[in-house]
């Protein structure tokens, strides 16, 4: 019994480090919103409003609007090793999503969303390339009704309740120890703010709020070593941070939209993930505190919508994004490095519906983390480039 004990503790510091999956932001909303740019809180003219500024929801032509988007991920995540040694995750995955929302009356709109506001992806690093095999995927969900109400004829309010779901999967194995799994999930509960102010109809000011909120997963560890197999309880929390955006819309002509927006994430509030698993045997119960110690960022986009007469809406916008995690915590599950972004798309409206086509390319700036192992220099380097299409479908009357 004291050998089982020992052995799952050590077990237990070696799958602590395989908690996270390559990225935690994620403003992947609306095909319309992200061919824009993602610059949307100062323009908020359709449902994916709901999530950049729900104050917008009022402004909207329409008294109904359903829409379903999609987006599918091709990441890739790059890690070369101390020897020079170039190895490569690619976990594609896609990410569905839906807006509702309703006008009550002249003053008062109600909307319901369903989408990943954070992470949603993962890494995949095969044992022939990396020595062991290491899955890793984290999924923040969020359910969220709203509701938006018109001050007067140029200013609105909006208000989010945020149900949050998360779920995380961790697979891998290390010699001599064999397979090592965790699945966990949880829930968290926070609000969203949003205010619209259009000064005149060419012009729209927006400002919406988002967060915190402390995120709290439980489910099972399991660990098998020779005849040894334990399925233990265990549980991992961490904070969501405060988010702020401010945006900027401004109508050319009738035809002619651009917009732009900057958002300041106070990630500081992931300075740790705390994780716990019960009733180890002998052990009672192990508590580790890993550090993440993230930054704040700031992240700026920008971008433009023509219309054609015959329905058809071209759309092109920028962004860059800077990495949150500091040297001292970056890490193979955690891939994170300053990002220029390329997105656009083209829409098409017939009628009461609207098709919208987005495409964005992520390129990042490679990071070299250094350190010293027995006296000897070591640099590792760290990569992260992503290529995603989205489709949308919207009926509205």
């Amino acid at each position: 019994m004291v050998k089982k004990g020992i052995i799952f503790f050590m077990a237990f510091f070696l799958i602590g480090t395989a908690l996270w999956a390559g990225g935690w932001n994620n403003t992947l909303m609306g095909c319309r919103a992200i061919a824009l740019g993602g610059a949307f809180s100062g323009v908020a003219d359709d449902a994916s409003a709901i999530f950049y500024n729900p104050a917008g929801l009022v402004f909207q032509e329409n008294k109904f609007n359903f829409t379903i988007d999609g987006f599918y991920i091709w990441p890739t995540h790059e890690y070369t090793m101390p020897n020079g040694k170039k190895i490569q995750s690619k976990y594609n995955n896609p990410l569905p999503q839906i807006f509702i929302t309703y006008r009550t009356s002249d003053k008062i709109t109600l909307g319901f969303g369903m989408y990943a506001p954070y992470a949603g992806g993962g890494v995949d690093w095969r044992k022939e390339e990396l020595g062991f095999p290491l899955k890793s995927i984290l999924g923040i969900y969020a359910v969220v009704p709203t509701l938006a109400y018109q001050i007067s004829e140029k200013l609105s309010l909006g208000l989010n309740l945020i149900f949050y779901r998360g779920v995380l999967e961790i697979n891998t194995e290390m010699d001599p120890f064999g397979p090592m799994n965790v699945e966990e999930s949880g829930s968290a509960l926070s609000v969203g703010l949003g205010l619209m102010f259009k000064p005149t109809e060419k012009v729209g000011f927006g400002m919406s709020i988002r967060g915190p909120a402390k995120m709290k997963l439980s489910g099972i560890t399991s660990l098998t070593y020779e005849i040894y197999k334990l399925n233990l309880d265990s549980e991992t929390s961490f904070n969501l941070p405060w988010d702020f955006e401010i945006g900027l819309s401004y109508r050319i002509s009738d035809n002619f939209l651009i917009a732009t927006s900057a958002q300041y994430t106070m990630w500081s509030a992931l300075d740790k993930v705390e994780k716990t698993i019960k009733n180890v045997p002998l052990l009672g119960d192990i508590n580790e505190d890993e550090e993440m110690l993230f930054k704040d960022i700031f992240v700026w986009r920008a971008g433009g919508e023509y219309l054609f007469p015959n329905g058809v809406a071209l759309r092109a916008g920028i962004g860059f994004d800077r990495s949150a995690t500091p040297d001292k915590t970056l890490n193979i599950t955690n891939i994170d490095v300053n990002k220029f972004t390329l997105l656009g798309g083209i829409g098409y409206k017939v009628g009461r519906m609207q098709i919208d086509f987005a495409y964005i390319y992520v390129l990042g700036k490679e990071r070299e983390k250094k350190s010293t192992s027995f006296g000897l220099p070591l640099t590792e380097k760290y990569n992260l480039n992503v290529f995603i299409l989205g489709l949308g479908l919207t009926y509205s009357f």
